[in-house]
């Protein structure tokens, strides 16, 4: 049962995740919503389903040109009631296709769920879909949210956001286009010519465009930036709209977007797939591949899922505290939010639902009070959530949670073939792959790996400067009271305590850097660290310590870490090849993005997950597919440099020390 708080005013969040604006909206005979805003319709008052079937996908020549295409990416300006996309969704179910639909929309006036229901409901042969759109719909705050529909096989990105800028911030290569934001006399921010040089650069050679317009400044800007435009039958009232098809990719825009914004070029080959590691990265990962239907096999050393650290017996999600509206804030914002969507899809993931969080101090809480998401709790609530009196005060994260670590392991690995018991002592390049070796002396190929294996990365890798460091963390189980009993949700203070599952309350956890990793002496439950934990909550929290009952066992885990604390995502450079063009660089020559020819072709890494693998991997996973495969980046464009495996070798560069 979700806890009543008393809450107290929390501070506003001023970066990006910031409130968007309202669209103002009411409805036109009680069925057809209408922008205030723009004192506009969000479709036609004749049938708005029929509408977006005659302009967007006939205008398109959707179902035909997405037939027997394993990917099929959609670009969108005006996500509206989401009709568009649920027609387009409907229509890939129809026409049987099996590969993956990405559907990406950009949205500066996002609706409420309550708004989308209602204007949706008014055609049922989209009902179910519809529903299963609201269930996921993300809060209305700027940036990109990840939604994941169908059993993987939809993927929708919606970004939120001033529509220069949001395209500014995304990275895809669209098939097609739907122009649909309101129109042009009322609405000119979405219609100018430097939203159309944005559009063709974010597109793939031939794609096609279609919008409910036929305004004449409109079709000249799309002819300027490349298209071949013709004017088609309009729908209704409407007695014309327009559509037309990139020629091929204008040099003009290519050059107006920006290198970072350019899609992924990771000169990767198609064919199978090898991820090194069963736990959370790796498994993440396999689940974002697996759903694309790309050909996947793990391999772990261990004899289950969940590999080394991610075989705790209690896995928290709780956000991370970065205010700054930095683009790695804007990272772990979004990881938090698809890391606990992705959560509620699989069966019986969570242990408790909700993470209480009262910082390791005063400012710390204040921090976490300032997240989206947070509910601001006073000691009451506190109170509630942790059985005893105190005078602290904290932030409820309704979307957090304790949980089941083996069972989410597991259930992203479902379908995914998983060879357990056997290592991989080495790795081979070949002209158009990998050779794996294993530890029974077999041997396997991929065209593509990935090492998802925490610390062993490194050594995988032959790529040192990636910096991972271990970190060994213990925790301790403790015996439930009638006191602590009352425990209702986890609660977080620098520490963690759970509530009583299995007979016992878990507590942690220490966090010490092992130097001799790899001798296995880390693994040792120690009795110091039994009572580091309880001094630890004994110092923050001293009523609830002592309502606590005795040690009765404890487990140890070995964690990756980063020096600066946020996952390495991406392709593995080569050592002196990125080191040579880094230089290059800094001279002011052109060496380009860190792209195929100074990586290390086909092979990627997602480790250095630290204590946040549950908060990080399911979106560092989506990433990393991303890149692979060429869908859009499920991130703003800014991140993906953020956590790139060579940023610690490229400063040590700037900095003279290499």
């Amino acid at each position: 049962m979700r806890p009543v708080f008393a809450l107290r005013a929390s501070p506003r969040y001023h970066g990006a995740m910031a409130n968007l604006l309202d669209p103002n909206l009411f409805w036109r005979g009680d069925a057809v919503p209408v922008s205030g805003r723009f004192d506009d319709s969000y479709y036609s008052a004749e049938n708005g389903l029929s509408e977006t079937r005659h302009v967007f996908l006939a205008g398109n020549d959707l179902p035909d040109r997405w037939r027997g295409r394993s990917r099929f990416t959609i670009g969108e300006l005006g996500f509206g009631t989401g009709l568009n996309f649920l027609a387009t969704w409907k229509s890939w179910r129809d026409s049987g296709q099996t590969g993956q639909l990405s559907f990406v929309s950009v949205e500066g006036y996002p609706l409420e769920t309550d708004a989308l229901g209602r204007a949706t409901a008014a055609f049922p042969e989209i009902g179910e879909l519809a529903r299963a759109l609201i269930d996921q719909l993300p809060p209305r705050r700027s940036g990109h949210h990840l939604l994941r529909l169908d059993g993987g096989r939809i993927e929708l990105l919606l970004v939120y956001g001033e529509v220069e800028s949001a395209l500014d911030e995304t990275a895809l290569a669209a098939d097609a286009w739907y122009l649909d934001g309101f129109a042009p006399a009322r609405n000119p921010e979405m219609w100018t010519p430097g939203v159309m040089s944005r559009v063709v650069a974010r597109s793939r050679p031939y794609a096609t465009v279609a919008t409910f317009t036929a305004a004449g400044a409109v079709r000249r800007d799309l002819i300027d930036a490349g298209f071949t435009m013709e004017k088609r039958r309009g729908f209704g009232s409407k007695r014309e709209c327009l559509a037309g098809q990139l020629t091929a990719k204008p040099e003009r825009g290519a050059q107006e977007v920006s290198q970072a914004a350019r899609m992924p070029q990771t000169c990767v080959p198609d064919g199978p797939v090898a991820i090194i590691g069963a736990g959370i990265a790796g498994m993440s990962t396999a689940r974002a591949l697996n759903d694309a239907g790309a050909e996947v096999t793990v391999y772990d050393r261990h004899s289950s899922v969940g590999g080394g650290a991610s075989k705790t017996p209690a896995g928290l999600l709780q956000p991370r505290p970065l205010n700054d509206g930095s683009p790695l804030a804007a990272f772990f914002h979004a990881a938090f939010e698809f890391a606990a969507r992705s959560y509620d899809a699989l069966d019986q993931a969570w242990s408790s639902r909700g993470v209480l969080v009262l910082g390791r101090d005063a400012e710390d809480c204040t921090r976490y009070q300032a997240l989206p998401g947070a509910e601001a709790v006073d000691a009451a609530g506190c109170q509630l959530v942790g059985g005893v009196l105190t005078d602290e005060f904290g932030a409820w994260f309704a979307a957090g949670g304790a949980l089941d670590t083996l069972q989410v392991c597991a259930a992203l690995g479902d379908g995914v073939r998983i060879r357990f018991g056997i290592g991989v002592t080495h790795l081979v390049p070949q002209k158009d792959g990998w050779r794996l070796h294993l530890e029974d002396s077999s041997v396997h190929e991929a065209a593509v790996v990935i090492l998802a294996n925490g610390i062993d990365a490194m050594t995988l890798s032959d790529f040192p400067a990636m910096a991972l460091s271990a970190n060994r963390g213990q925790i301790s189980y403790l015996a439930g009271t009638p006191v602590s009993d009352r425990i209702i949700a986890p609660i977080t203070f620098g520490g963690y305590l759970t509530p009583v599952a299995d007979g016992a309350h878990v507590l942690g956890s220490t966090y010490d850097r092992e130097v001799d990793w790899s001798s296995g002496s880390w693994s040792v439950v120690r009795e110091n660290g039994h009572r580091r934990n309880l001094e630890s909550i004994a110092k923050r929290l001293p009523i609830l310590a002592a309502a606590l009952g005795n040690v009765t066992g404890g487990w140890t885990g070995l964690r990756a870490t980063t020096p600066d604390r946020a996952p390495v995502v991406g392709p593995v450079p080569d050592g002196a090849a990125f080191a040579s063009a880094f230089s290059v660089m800094q001279n002011g020559g052109e060496a380009g993005d860190l792209i195929c020819d100074i990586n290390q072709p086909g092979l990627f890494v997602l480790s250095g997950l630290g204590s946040r693998g549950f908060l990080t991997a399911p979106l560092a996973g989506e990433i990393l597919a991303s890149q692979i495969l060429g869908r859009p980046l499920p991130v703003p464009v800014g991140v993906p440099p953020l956590l790139q495996p060579g940023r610690f070798l490229a400063r040590n560069i700037k900095k003279g020390r290499a």
